[in-house]
């Protein structure tokens, strides 16, 4: 059963740091997936998708809106372009190629897939670090999981760390931690998931309503 408190990626305050970290976070993990299924299952049909969605133009009255979106949607659903100054052109990525990449390699990327939830962690605390909440317990905690997701992945004190409380519901971060997995592997030892990535940023949220 979920959790009463569990929150949704959307329903982050707009206005404050973590709504685009979180909603990136999720549109990755959706992304991979979606992938996946897209490399097994072959590509979708664009010229069947455009019809579709003209059908619904027309259907709303939109008739010379009709070219426009037939650009737009070949356009999405064509290679992946990104821009590249080093080269003045731009690199091209084959979205179907990719699809078939990961659906032929799915448990060896997926286990990297992880370091989203790393970089979510490391992120939010660069945003937020001269905030004078700072020094909370439950900052304390984000603090030493943004540490631990910056090098390698495990915990490492260093300089009479953990100096200060840090605890985040049944989480408390001590000394025992000392080069133990930040996320919980294969093997059951770790000591966060990342669902607890959102969780947390959800958490922080709610107790400095003041944060922007």
């Amino acid at each position: 059963m979920k959790s009463a408190y569990s929150p949704k990626n959307n329903h982050f305050d707009r206005s404050k740091p973590f709504y685009p970290l979180v909603m990136h976070f999720i549109v990755q993990l959706i992304g991979f997936k979606e992938l996946a299924v897209r490399g097994i299952a072959g590509a979708q049909d664009v010229n069947a998708l455009i019809s579709q969605v003209i059908g619904k133009v027309a259907i709303e009255g939109h008739e010379h809106e009709v070219d426009d979106v037939k650009r737009q949607l070949n356009k999405l659903m064509g290679p992946l372009e990104l821009r590249t100054e080093q080269d003045d052109d731009y690199i091209t990525v084959d979205i179907d190629e990719i699809a078939q990449e990961i659906a032929s390699n799915f448990t060896y990327l997926s286990s990297f897939v992880m370091q989203s939830a790393s970089n979510v962690l490391i992120l939010a605390h660069e945003l937020c670090k001269d905030k004078r909440y700072h020094k909370s317990e439950i900052w304390e905690f984000l603090r030493h999981c943004r540490n631990a997701a910056a090098h390698g992945g495990l915990f490492n004190f260093l300089h009479g760390e953990p100096r200060r409380s840090a605890k985040w519901g049944k989480f408390k971060i001590t000394p025992v931690l000392q080069g133990t997995p930040l996320f919980k592997d294969k093997n059951k030892q770790g000591l966060i998931s990342p669902g607890d990535v959102i969780r947390l940023l959800w958490d922080i949220e709610q107790t400095y309503p003041q944060m922007d």
